[in-house]
């Protein structure tokens, strides 16, 4: 994925030591993406030094400042509204140490090499500096110090991530392999916010290849997805192929799960102010649409078959 239009790997695409990687967390609250009040802070431990929580843990619900925290992350402000935690702030480089918010209850910290981001401020005075020492492949968790509402008790909250070597691997024959791609949702109605579900099924061919080889590209092998969309219409008066959403304009936006399926949400009420309606191509906004997955894989660019789905 793009955050910032600078391309980053999340927690689920085998990151490694290398970086970048996205430490991407949802919140939810009543069953809806939803942003808490405050994010304090985010700090990293070596999965294996885990001790109690009051060896790390105050009274008051922070972090404290421990010789265990490898790399922390905050902004200015720890309001979420603040915008401090906009994505645009993200460059990569030494002061790339903040919280960005993607989206609706959607967050991320991006964790780096030492040499390139070498430290980050562990709370919002400034007087504490954590150096990035995250630099070695194994198991870790990344601990989110939040308030979800005004007046209410910080909480942390822990997730886990693993660091793994470089993918440098060595074969005797190239590696063959060949993908089904389906689209698991096919039927929408005008007006809803749906999430198109592309599922990747991968096949390696290779009949001495390795089982860790295997799993390891059943959990990496999709990149840089993106995903077109196109109307079709039988209206002999209108194009017969309107383009709704181009490959460059989905790049950076949708995203990919450990099991290598892509995830694009499409607004269909956006339809509404969409040009080619305006300029009376569309056609009528309900009907047959056309979704193709497009995705590099090793050496190859591989493009889906036409995916229908109809919109009612």
């Amino acid at each position: 994925m793009e955050i910032n239009n600078n391309p980053v790997t999340t927690r689920h695409e085998r990151p490694t030591v290398l970086g970048p990687t996205a430490l991407i967390v949802y919140f939810l609250n009543d069953g809806q993406y939803a942003d808490p009040y405050q994010i304090s802070a985010v700090s990293v431990f070596k999965d294996s030094s885990n001790q109690y929580p009051d060896y790390v843990i105050g009274s008051d619900g922070e972090i404290t400042a421990s010789s265990l925290v490898l790399m922390n992350y905050s902004n200015s402000a720890s309001e979420t509204s603040d915008s401090a935690f906009d994505a645009s702030n993200y460059n990569p480089g030494p002061t790339a140490s903040g919280i960005y918010k993607l989206d609706a209850g959607k967050y991320a910290v991006i964790l780096n090499q030492p040499s390139i981001l070498p430290s980050g401020v562990f709370n919002l005075s400034g007087d504490t500096v954590i150096d990035n020492l995250v630099e070695q492949t194994g198991d870790y968790i990344d601990v989110w110090t939040v308030r979800r509402v005004a007046g209410s008790d910080l909480d942390t909250i822990i997730n886990e991530f693993t660091l793994t070597d470089d993918r440098f691997i060595s074969v005797t024959e190239p590696l063959l392999f060949k993908c089904s791609t389906r689209l698991e949702n096919n039927q929408l109605v005008l007006g809803s916010k749906t999430d198109l579900k592309f599922i990747n099924e991968f096949t390696l061919e290779n009949a001495n290849i390795d089982r860790s080889i295997l799993n390891l590209f059943k959990q990496s092998l999709v990149t840089q997805p993106m995903v077109e969309i196109i109307k079709k219409n039988t209206d002999r008066n209108l194009g017969s192929r309107i383009e709704v959403s181009g490959y460059s304009a989905t790049s950076g936006v949708v995203d990919v799960t450990s099991e290598n399926t892509v995830i694009f949400t499409l607004d269909t009420e956006a339809l509404k102010t969409h040009p080619e309606l305006l300029n009376g191509n569309l056609g009528s906004m309900t009907g047959t649409y056309v979704a193709r997955l497009k995705f590099n894989a090793l050496n190859q660019t591989i493009v889906s078959n036409d995916l229908s789905f109809i919109i009612r």
